[in-house]
């Protein structure tokens, strides 16, 4: 499976903190960026930021689920690209990059075990249970891609597809306005310019891209490829939002988030 990356942590008001800032640049970014795409919108943050997520005992880390290959055991065990996290593996809780996770696989091949697993989605822990294997047909134990990081602020940069022009590069590679989240992509994106400039460098090029739709609460890969002659307006021909106003709207409020718990369970007397 393409490995797919994107940004963990981080702030959702970076880009209007810089703008405040730097507002030339961040005027120069925006004129850069609706060359490439046509229409640019990016809003800072307002209010209340979402809560910090933390885990009781075992900070705000783990290992965050990237894409999964049709028919693997993490599909069948129910994990789900960009919104899952895995924090423990039976009894161990998985708060260091290390190689615990691939070792505790390898114990467990072709057998059942349980993983807690934390849901950006809906702000919860829950259990599932997920069978290693090397004979399913597909690459790796899991056949998912999965990157260590914290989920703490994991959900905030993501780029809103808005409105797409006929023929348009954004159009022939099946992008649905409004509705599609870009949400990850081949190189790591930690900031709202990341992107711009990887459409620019593959100017000419496919470009892997994950993508969430909120009416079909579904992630996919799609390949586009940025092509500024394509006979309208920026190389995707395509506008984009960024910021506050355009995450993905399935997340829970921010104050009255559930935490997952994964505190030790209390010394038998």
């Amino acid at each position: 499976a393409l490995p797919i990356w994107w940004r963990c942590g981080g702030s959702g008001s970076a880009v209007s903190e810089r703008q405040t800032n730097r507002e030339g640049e961040g005027e120069r970014k925006r004129r850069a960026a609706e060359g490439l795409f046509g229409t640019v919108r990016e809003s800072g943050a307002m209010g209340g930021s979402q809560s910090a997520h933390s885990t009781s005992g075992g900070g705000s880390e783990g290992y965050h689920i990237h894409g999964v290959q049709d028919d693997s055991p993490a599909q069948k065990a129910g994990l789900e690209p960009f919104f899952d996290f895995i924090l423990t593996v039976g009894n161990t809780r998985l708060n260091r990059e290390n190689d615990t996770l691939k070792d505790l696989l390898k114990a467990n091949v072709e057998k059942a075990v349980k993983l807690e697993v934390y849901s950006m989605k809906v702000a919860k822990v829950r259990e599932v249970e997920v069978v290693p294997s090397n004979m399913w047909g597909g690459q790796g134990l899991l056949g998912a891609s999965v990157r260590f990081c914290s989920f703490q602020g994991a959900h905030e940069h993501v780029w809103h597809v808005l409105n797409i022009e006929p023929n348009s590069p954004a159009d022939l590679a099946g992008l649905t306005p409004h509705t599609d989240y870009i949400v990850g992509a081949d190189q790591v994106m930690q900031e709202s310019e990341d992107f711009y400039n990887l459409i620019e460098l593959y100017e000419g090029k496919p470009l892997k891209l994950l993508v969430y739709n909120s009416e079909l609460d579904k992630c996919r890969e799609i390949a586009v490829t940025p092509n500024g002659a394509w006979g309208g307006e920026g190389s995707l021909g395509c506008g984009i939002g960024y910021g506050y106003l355009h995450r993905i709207p399935c997340f829970p409020p921010g104050p009255e988030e559930t935490k997952p718990d994964l505190s030790p369970p209390p010394a038998a007397a």
